[in-house]
């Protein structure tokens, strides 16, 4: 693997091989070229074989390959030569050997088109299965999957272009080689599966810029890949076998065609002809200004694959890690925990939680979501059961262990280390809140690097910074799913726990197995040979295996004398300072809430890796640089200087030859355009000084760990930094844990009693009208429901993201279900369009207990209910209530037309269906509003809920008609049409705490309350919820709620909108 030659003036769309140097020919030959041999990834007859769990992950990209193109307006250059070098860049990033491009001639389509027969088994789960993980924007995605496949079949026949991937084959594993049972003649279907998951990225990528794109693999296609890869000058027909100049015929294919015009590459001339000096000579055998070369183009070719390709034989082993780990105290916390989860449901603001709300930070920049698709889909391969018995070729713990990491290496995994995996190391609760009790108890964490190629051109925190994470996690997604497949084949239980579904937490077991130590930049174990520029991934299974050590090569010395990625942090969330004992760890604990905060909301770059670009360890790989590794290793004194002299060469600039991506933000209309936000280029800040007792830092140990379920939770920062403050070292906790000294210094966490949550079974789904669905909920035993009253109404979880309020539209007497309404808005926020989509008969999803703040007035004399549209739901249970009660009520509906008018049904069969009065503007029965309300006597309440407008003329005609403030009720569904409201800065003073914040013109004071730390409850923060009210104690307010009435304003203010109505105005409340 030895380079002695740096890469980095070469640009990224010429790959790892010196293509660029090969003689090229005008016409392409095709005397001899061999027929496409499809390739079945079937192994019945050799179940020891791991070709059988590709299979499945094989059938799913297939089944993926096509989709929906984006009808957003899409902006990319109109230069063919920069388009084709920038998906040759886009495809050698996700580990291409070579890339061609040619046109699509009809000779190169097949008559018979090659389908995987498992297709249709596999798009039966993205039809049918219900993931069960917080990954942001999931449901969404599983949604456009299952459209995608429910597509109606297409051609390829307008598609103009191909892209030509290769992937090259490592060498054979040997027969008796140590390790390699599983991986023999694997090499087709290893190709194949590698060379279709970048296919799908790239097929995905283009249909996310507006263009028609579908991959093609050896297990599907419609189109032949042998002569479309001579044609695009990837290979030449040598004896009747494709053979390319630098990986002879050890190759698959795979291919993306598409509808977007490119500029094209010329078929290679024969081998025979090409100049063997140029292409074969010195510059080839040292590598001069390339990747591959005549010495390392083959890492295994002197080296076991169970060993891998880096020498983790030369490191120093250690019995325990080179930080403490307090085993028996270590608390284990929820999923919902993850910062990145708490984002989603609000817990640290409306602005984070919008830009997370369906993978926003993914979804930002059209590489990364293209990257998630196939990611999100395998999901759907996990959590299954292992096979019945258990083979008697897996029964010894070395061989198993060899063979495991053999078979990781083979397939390109950088690094594999095998250790136990304590209970410690899980989640307390899964998605569902579900306690996790775990059963495995082995670990097999494994590293993927993020390459140093391309973040050498970033500056790890612009454009591309999300597509070098999603590579990552989507290559451990796929690789990690097969190992764990073929283990569950083995008869042991086995899951791989990936970016969007992990019940384990990885650091820990990182340094289990022996794959880093504790780095300062905090959660981010730093890899000997690739620093911290890696993501992780772990399977865990019950499978015996032998373990790997902890290893210590000095990485503690040199992050104390080293704060470079705290002074280049741009949020500062980085401690300059030392390690602290945190949840039962000693580590350098970062402050998490700041940078989730920056990584989602970032406006001129997607997510930020920026402490991982300018690390000293992040390294090209050179011979040049083993000096540097073995003094950072070797010589702890050493450290400060050698930080100084990783400054004074520049490593951690920005390299504008390796920028190959265009920098694209995704708009309202869902196109992807240049943005108008800027793009970070920043450079390192060499002067900047970090002063640890600078720093307000916060941490959120296990007892500030929120509820496990998708229900907001507000980060209390307050607490945070008090956490920070509290933190103490290793030693003095060693010291305090002798002493009994205890009390103060563990984290443990527990779950508060009075959340009020549901887990409910959607149990019926009727379309009662064009656009309006009704949805019965239930508990899954049949138990009755909570008790509710009228004009109440649920809280539901759609989606991470997207948590919705619907009114409930049953009998309150039936404790059995709950009834709701959802009218599809298609000018709405998503959350109805997506409940459309996704809430299918037997879906599990969770509600709020009932909430009212609409409830019926039961001194009334007679209640008139004026329901508009889908506004009829809350109305329905008010009928029902007032029947049961005897009491005198007129129900009146109004609405366009009977098919867009929903529950008509209930309406005529309801026992009280001679108070109901319908009204359709197509059958000239629109109601007189002034009519219906005009007998107003005293003690008569009139309740509407519907569209704006239709409320507002109810409210109007009940005014001009004598009903008084407090009788005349409504509810808003959505936010209605405000006036030019005109912000001011004032001060909000909070009368119990006595604390007085500034609230700024372009701020809401709920946000300014949120980022002090004080808690208020939220929801919808648009005004209409109310969950956000507060006692007003004194000051002229400016209401901008639709909650309260006047009289309630007097003493009542909403906080997520209503502001003080003058300039520097003073506002009291009851906080």
């Amino acid at each position: 693997m030895t380079r002695y030659f740096s890469e980095k003036k070469r640009p990224p769309h010429l790959g790892p091989y010196p293509t660029e140097r090969l003689s090229r020919r005008a016409v392409a030959d095709f005397t001899d070229l061999p027929p496409m041999q499809e390739i079945s990834f079937d192994r019945s007859d050799a179940p020891h074989s791991i070709i059988n769990a590709m299979r499945e992950y094989q059938a799913m990209m297939d089944a993926m390959r096509s989709g929906l193109i984006n009808k957003g307006r899409c902006e990319i250059p109109d230069d063919l030569s920069e388009r084709a070098q920038h998906l040759k860049s886009f495809a050698y990033f996700q580990d291409a050997s070579i890339v061609g491009i040619t046109r699509l001639d009809p000779d190169c389509r097949l008559n018979d088109v090659i389908k995987n027969p498992d297709i249709e088994r596999l798009a039966h789960d993205l039809r049918t299965k219900q993931t069960k993980t917080f990954a942001a924007g999931m449901d969404v995605l599983m949604a456009e999957l299952r459209e995608a496949v429910d597509a109606p079949p297409s051609g390829i026949e307008d598609h103009t272009h191909a892209i030509v991937l290769a992937y090259e084959f490592p060498r054979d594993p040997l027969a008796d080689e140590v390790g390699c049972e599983w991986i023999q003649d694997a090499q087709n279907e290893r190709a194949t599966l590698l060379g279709t998951e970048t296919a799908n990225v790239i097929s995905n990528y283009l249909r996310l810029l507006g263009y028609d794109a579908r991959s093609h693999s050896a297990t599907t296609s419609d189109v032949d890949l042998n002569r479309l890869a001579v044609m695009a000058g990837l290979a030449t027909v040598e004896d009747g076998v494709l053979f390319n100049p630098y990986v002879g015929t050890r190759f698959g294919l795979a291919i993306v065609t598409t509808t977007m015009t490119l500029a094209i590459d010329t078929p290679l001339a024969a081998w025979a002809d090409q100049p063997k000096r140029k292409t074969h000579g010195l510059a080839w055998k040292l590598g001069k200004g390339f990747v591959k070369n005549a010495g390392n183009r083959e890492p295994y070719a002197k080296r076991r694959f169970v060993d891998g390709s880096m020498p983790f034989e030369k490191l120093k082993r250690v019995d325990t890690p080179t930080t403490y780990i307090d085993e028996p105290n270590v608390p284990r916390v929820p999923k919902r925990t993850d910062l990145f989860a708490r984002a989603q449901f609000g817990d640290l603001g409306k602005a984070i939680e919008d830009g997370a709300r369906n993978g926003h930070y993914v979804r930002k920049t059209a590489p990364s979501a293209a990257q998630r698709k196939p990611m999100s889909a395998f999901v759907l391969l996990q959590n299954k059961a292992p096979a019945d018995a258990i083979s008697n070729n897996a029964m010894d713990a070395q061989r198993n262990a060899d063979n495991v990491k053999a078979a990781c290496y083979f397939f390109g995994i950088d690094a594999v280390g095998i250790s136990r995996c304590p209970d410690w190391a899980y989640y307390s609760h899964d998605a569902t809140g579900v306690e996790i009790n775990p059963t495995q108890d082995q670990a097999i964490s494994m590293i993927v690097d993020q390459r140093f190629d391309s973040m050498d051109g970033s500056s790890g925190d612009d454009w591309i910074s999300v597509a070098l994470s999603m590579r990552a996690y989507l290559r451990f997604s796929l690789l990690g799913g097969v190992i764990a497949e073929h283990i569950r084949s083995l008869g042991y239980e086995a899951k791989a726990h990936t970016a969007t579904d992990s019940d384990v937490i990885h650091p820990p077991l990182l340094l289990l197995s022996g794959l880093g130590e504790v780095s300062r930049i905090g959660e981010v174990i730093l890899n000997p040979f690739l620093g911290p520029r890696l993501k992780s991934g772990v399977v865990t299974t019950n499978m015996p295996m032998t373990h790997d050590k902890p290893i210590d090569f000095g990485m503690q010395k040199f992050c104390e004398s080293c704060n470079k990625c705290a002074r280049e942090c741009p949020s500062g969330a980085i401690t300059a300072g030392p390690k602290r004992m945190f949840n039962g760890y000693e580590i350098w604990k970062s402050d998490s809430q700041r940078c989730a905060t920056y990584r989602i909301t970032s406006p001129a770059g997607a997510m930020c890796g920026r402490c991982m670009k300018t690390c000293p360890w992040n390294l090209e790989g050179l011979f040049a640089e083993a000096p540097f590794r073995w003094a950072a290793m070797n010589i702890p004194a050493a450290a400060p200087a050698l930080a100084k002299l990783d400054d004074m060469v520049g490593n951690g600039e920005r390299n504008t030859v390796k920028k190959w991506w265009w920098d694209l933000e995704i708009q309202q209309d869902e196109g992807y355009r240049p943005t108008t936000n800027g793009v970070h280029e920043r450079d390192l800040q060499k002067d900047l000084k970090i002063d640890y007792a600078d720093q307000t830092l916060a941490v959120f140990p296990a007892d500030q760990a929120p509820h496990p379920y998708p229900f907001p939770f507000p980060i209390d920062r307050e607490k945070g930094i008090q956490a920070y403050q509290a933190m103490v070292s290793a030693e003095e906790h060693k010291s305090r844990v002798a002493s009994g000294d205890t009390e103060g210094l563990f984290h443990k966490y527990s779950m508060s009693s009075d959340v009020k949550v549901l887990h409910v079974d959607v149990v019926r789904v009727n379309e009662t009208a064009n656009g309006v669905i009704e949805y019965d909920l239930a508990l899954p035993d049949g138990s009755d429901l909570p008790a509710w009253t009228a004009g109440a109404h649920l809280d539901v979880v759609v989606a991470p993201g997207f948590i919705r309020q619907y009114s409930l539209a049953g009998n309150p007497a039936d404790r059995g279900k709950y009834q709701i309404g959802v009218l599809r808005e298609e000018t709405g926020k998503g959350g109805s369009k997506l409940m459309h989509r996704i809430f299918t008969l037997g879906r599990k999803i969770f509600i709020s207990h009932p909430i009212n703040h609409f409830g019926l007035d039961r001194e009334a004399t007679k209640t008139y209910l004026m329901g508009g549209g889908i506004g009829i739901t809350p109305m329905i249970a008010m009928a029902h209530e007032l029947h049961e009660r005897g009491a005198d009520f007129a129900l009146h509906y109004c609405c366009s037309s009977r098919k867009t008018a929903g529950f008509m049904e209930t309406l005529a069969t309801a026992p009280w269906a001679n108070n109901v009065h319908l009204h359709f503007s197509d059958e000239n029965t629109r109601a007189d509003l002034d009519a219906v309300l005009g007998g107003y006597s005293a003690g008569h309440h009139v309740f509407t809920c519907g569209p704006d407008r239709f409320m507002e003329g109810v409210i109007d005609a009940a005014t001009h008609a004598g009903f008084p403030d407090e009788a005349r009720h409504l509810e808003y569904f959505s936010v209605p049409e405000l006036p030019e409201f005109e912000n001011h800065a004032f001060t909000i003073k909070l009368t119990k705490s006595g604390k007085e914040f500034q609230i700024p013109a372009d701020r809401t004071t709920t946000d300014v309350l949120f980022e002090n730390g004080v808690h208020v409850d939220m929801k919808c923060a648009d005004g209409i919820c109310g969950v956000c009210k507060c006692g007003l104690i004194s000051g002229d307010v400016e209401h901008r709620d639709f909650v309260l009435s006047n009289k309630q304003r007097e003493t009542s203010i909403i906080l997520c909108q209503s502001r003080a109505a003058n300039p520097d105005g003073v506002i009291e409340v009851d906080l």
